[in-house]
């Protein structure tokens, strides 16, 4: 299987029915919906509801998937996807897309009402899982996941929140989840605070636990490591993460979307880049900036340019998963901080937490789905431990062996220039984006790796014990977020840069309060304290 082409014919073809097809997108949910509940009532004496293989004779299900540019070009090579296919008799035409292009695919696929049986890792925004499930076109999955989805329903019942994040204001649930495991450290603290061990030791400095600590190792770093970078990052999206507890922002965790907590005064829901604790974080950041502390071309920087320099032992301090992951041995020079506080005696606070729902909008079933039974059941498969190691690891024996009980990658995948290289002909989650149950029993990403983990356990215990999954909208509400939520981000983004970075005065924060309200600000506000409400 290669990539459907995507060019500049298929999209003059699709724009030329566009006007004939869009009344057949907007009327999703008749007959062909009817039909689909039918056999989601009725299921075929061909399908099995329980066991394995699904179906008695072959059964072939028709996808669009993002492929992602780390993954094989045929999918049904990989020894996953056959081992799956011999399993539950399920034969799947992935409908591969080039990652550049699936977005761009994905919507031409919807307006004009040519769409196949399931969008899959195609991350379909939440705002138009509202609108096609409202229409009809996304197929409510409740009775599905009830009747033939015994392993994510057991997910859901372990997890509440993962329910409660994937239901929308109707009530129905549309998309299928990407779940993290609770007990799996590494995916719930992703970010975490690095300093370099060596160069705190070869200066006879403890571990940071202040700002002013911290600030004081950064300048060692500067005047004593020659060309050295005292913090550096891509952005400062990880840096930001990594002081939110310490300012007291993003209460919420950081999924919750939107750059949206609780006001610790009043309870309401407030956009947080307008608060205190979040002026005193820029404020702060301004100051290593001006001081030549934090890294001077940190808003330019790729994370090609960021691992190298890591690589090369420039970096005195970072935010990431693992050093050791992407700078190789260098990396295991660094020690995970504690949160750090603004003052001795302050109680430290970690609000970098992951949701276990990582992700929705990777699977969603339309109503083109003529298998609708036996695609669910083959989702289904995916949730369960024997389908999550095959979708992580590959096929056991081939890739990966058990080692007292634990799944161990084989050398040749452990040897291969990297695991991902390695896992490429046999495991399926590479690039992310995809739906499915990932925990440190099977999951082989940087951020299950043995750093990664003791980091983790340094934040753990301050960390938030209950965070928010992303908010779901109505398709109207979502319309209106959307486009407040543009202008409202551009103006933060621009403003951020300029504050840190001194071409605009701190001082001025008043009247950068005063713009947020000219665009929309209130109303972003209060559509989020309506979701918020609403599933609260």
């Amino acid at each position: 299987m290669t990539i459907s082409p995507f060019t500049r014919r298929t999209v003059l073809a699709t724009s030329a029915v566009l006007a004939s097809s869009a009344a057949l997108a907007a009327c999703g949910g008749g007959s062909e919906s009817t039909d689909t509940s039918e056999k989601i009532d009725n299921p075929d004496d061909n399908i099995n509801t329980e066991g394995m293989p699904i179906v008695d004779g072959p059964v072939k299900i028709s996808l669009m998937s993002r492929r992602p540019n780390t993954t094989a070009e045929d999918w049904n090579t990989i020894a996953a996807a056959k081992e799956a296919q011999s399993i539950t008799n399920i034969e799947v035409d992935w409908g591969l897309v080039a990652e550049e292009a699936t977005a761009e695919r994905r919507n031409l696929m919807l307006t004009s009402g040519d769409y196949p049986e399931a969008f899959y890792r195609s991350g379909v925004p939440g705002g138009d899982i509202a609108k096609y499930g409202e229409q009809g076109v996304f197929v409510a999955l409740n009775d599905l996941i009830e009747k033939y989805m015994p392993n994510l329903k057991a997910r859901l019942e372990e997890t509440p929140a993962l329910r409660t994040g994937l239901t929308f204001p109707d009530e129905n649930i549309y998309s299928l989840p990407g779940i993290y495991d609770p007990t799996t450290l590494g995916l719930r603290y992703q970010t975490k605070l690095w300093a370099r061990q060596d160069w705190l030791d070869a200066a006879g400095m403890s571990t940071p636990e202040t700002v002013d600590e911290y600030r004081a190792f950064l300048e060692e770093v500067k005047g004593t490591q020659k060309g050295a970078v005292p913090l550096g990052g891509q952005g400062l999206g990880s840096i930001f993460a990594s002081l939110y507890g310490t300012f007291g922002i993003a209460n919420q965790g950081t999924d919750a979307g939107a750059a949206v907590d609780l006001d610790p005064e009043t309870g309401a829901v407030r956009y947080y880049p307008t608060s205190d604790g979040y002026r005193e974080m820029l404020t702060f950041l301004h100051g290593l900036y001006a001081d030549g502390l934090l890294q001077q071309d940190i808003f330019a920087t790729d994370f090609a340019a960021f691992t190298a320099a890591g690589t090369d032992g420039k970096l005195g301090s970072c935010a990431i998963q693992a050093p050791a992951g992407y700078f190789g041995k260098v990396g295991e020079s660094y020690a995970a901080l504690k949160p750090l506080v603004r003052s001795a005696g302050d109680e430290p606070a970690w609000h970098a937490v992951r949701s276990e729902l990582s992700s929705i909008g990777n699977f969603v079933m339309t109503d083109n789905c003529e298998h609708p039974v036996e695609m669910a059941r083959w989702m289904d498969f995916w949730y369960s431990e024997e389908g999550a190691k095959l979708f992580f690891l590959g096929v056991e024996g081939e890739s990966y062996e058990m080692v007292d009980g634990r799944a161990e990658l084989l050398p040749a995948i452990t040897e291969a220039a990297s695991i991902d290289e390695g896992l490429q002909e046999h495991a399926l989650y590479l690039g992310g984006w995809y739906p499915g149950w990932a925990t440190g029993d099977w999951f082989r990403g940087v951020e299950t790796s043995e750093q990664s983990t003791e980091g983790a356990k340094v934040v753990e215990p301050f960390a938030l014990k209950e965070v928010w999954p992303a908010f779901t909208f109505s398709a109207e509400e979502s319309q209106n977020i959307t486009t407040m939520g543009n202008d409202i981000t551009k103006y933060a983004d621009e403003s951020v840069a300029a504050f840190i970075t001194g071409e605009r005065s701190l001082d001025e924060w008043d009247d950068h309060l005063a713009t947020f309200d000219t665009i929309g600000l209130a109303d972003y506000v209060a559509t989020h304290q309506t979701a918020h409400e609403r599933r609260s």
